[in-house]
């Protein structure tokens, strides 16, 4: 007899699924499924189960694999190739260097990681130990010829093309040059004077070809006090410039020392005792290094003038401005501590007032900006007084005071007033002012002044007539 059996089915799985399972398990027996309001367990999962595929196998992603650092076998592996191209080419380094671009690329070399490397072997004959030195013959591999083997400059510029044409293939490359430079500056003590000496021309020759290597990375590592004590940087700059300086202007040079940003530290170069512009001078014109130590010398006289310049600026419109008396003083202390020719040092005095004026005139208006230089000048005149003492001095000064008003334009109409002022405390003579108005003034508006200056000559005429008719 068929049982009736009734199954309350909760609401989390699908009907068919319920009824097919309730009537394999109920077979044969009367089965009514009736729905009721059963709770969830929260707990149960309210998504479906993602279908799976049985038999497939995951691959797992592989680690990256770490190649060890091997400098030695590329040193091995560059030198081989460049000996077997030196004597394939009837041993002519010249040759061998002209082609060892494409011997290289026949390779599958690592440049990238090993670039130091191939320098070193360019430099040395073999790679480097550690300090820059070179390593004892028995010491793996060496190349028949290299740079610290030449015998003069000649020698060394196919190198040097050389390394041009590598890094126009590779210019990841001149950071590898910079740093074999760098290595080399820094060992210079391990190496004897020849070898020193060709460690500066290729170099210099690097900068000259325009190779890439950035000065500013290379030449202030020279700057090392191990190396500066003993000498060893000064020799070796010197047989720096000395290379650079037979092809090149002394003007490139100081334009190259300026990229290098140290121009203004030439004196760091030498050991403490002889760190003073004679030494230096010596130094150089002994090496025959005459054209530079006269560039030289003129730049650092030019800053001795813009450093007295600035003084005045300081005494004469400063916070707490000196009396005409003290600035004085201070100036002819300067002027006999750097030997300055009369003519600079009226200049510097004139324009050392006039600037500091106008630079501490603040929001004054232009007629208050005017005034004040004027007053200043009456102030200070003892100084021009005193320094400008014959009529040449005169006539210059008044050129000067043209062309200032002519580029600044809150002097522009003051020209006339500021030779009154300078006149009537007798700094410009007479006859100055007449020579000038005739035919000692400078193109610079010299119309416009001209005419401004026109109403004073006059009078001056017109007073040397009445003294005359007295």
């Amino acid at each position: 007899m068929n049982q009736l059996v009734t199954i309350w089915k909760c609401g989390c799985g699908p009907p068919e699924t319920v009824q097919n399972l309730e009537k394999e398990k109920y077979k044969g027996e009367s089965v009514s499924i009736k729905s009721a309001d059963i709770p969830v367990n929260p707990c149960m999962s309210q998504k479906e189960e993602k279908p799976t595929l049985a038999g497939v196998k995951l691959k797992t992603r592989k680690r990256n694999i770490v190649v060890p650092h091997d400098p030695q076998s590329f040193s091995n592996a560059v030198i081989d190739l460049l000996t077997d191209s030196y004597v394939e080419n009837g041993e002519n380094v010249q040759v061998t260097l002209d082609n060892a671009s494409k011997t290289l690329d026949k390779a599958e070399l690592d440049f990238n990681r090993y670039g130091e490397v191939l320098f070193e072997v360019a430099f040395a004959g073999r790679i480097l130990v550690g300090g820059g030195s070179v390593p004892s013959k028995e010491e793996g591999k060496l190349l028949p010829f290299c740079i610290l083997k030449c015998d003069e400059r000649e020698q060394i510029v196919p190198y040097v093309k050389w390394f041009q044409a590598m890094i126009r293939r590779r210019p990841f490359l001149v950071k590898s040059l910079e740093n074999t430079l760098i290595k080399l500056i820094l060992s210079l003590e391990f190496y004897d004077e020849k070898e020193k000496n060709n460690i500066a021309i290729a170099m210099s020759r690097c900068f000259v070809l325009k190779v890439g290597v950035l000065p500013d990375r290379v030449l202030p590592s020279a700057l090392e006090d191990r190396l500066v004590a003993r000498g060893t940087i000064a020799s070796f700059i010197t047989s720096l410039f000395s290379d650079y300086l037979s092809t090149e202007s002394v003007e490139s040079l100081v334009e190259l020392l300026r990229k290098a940003r140290v121009q203004d530290r030439m004196l760091e170069f030498f050991p403490q005792q002889k760190r003073t512009w004679e030494a230096f001078n010596n130094h150089f014109v002994e090496a025959g290094l005459q054209d530079f130590v006269e560039y030289n010398q003129k730049k650092l006289h030019d800053a001795n003038l813009q450093e007295l310049k600035y003084m005045i600026k300081e005494m004469t419109c400063g916070e707490e401005p000196l009396k005409a008396g003290e600035v004085l003083a201070a100036v002819k202390e300067k002027v006999a501590e750097c030997d300055f020719e009369p003519l600079e040092v009226v200049k510097c005095c004139y324009l050392g007032i006039v600037e500091g004026t106008l630079d501490t005139a603040g929001s004054k208006n232009t007629q208050q900006t005017q005034f004040a230089v004027l007053k200043n000048l009456k102030m200070y005149h003892k100084v021009l007084l005193e320094l400008c003492n014959s009529a040449r001095l005169e006539a210059a000064l008044m050129v000067t005071i043209q062309v200032t008003c002519y580029e600044d334009s809150r002097l522009l109409k003051l020209f006339a007033d500021i030779i009154k002022v300078l006149y009537d405390v007798d700094v410009l003579g007479e006859d100055t002012i007449k020579f000038w108005y005739n035919k000692g003034s400078n193109p610079k508006g010299r119309n416009v002044f001209q005419k401004d200056l026109e109403p004073m000559v006059k009078w001056l005429d017109e007073a040397s007539e009445e003294e005359e008719d007295e």
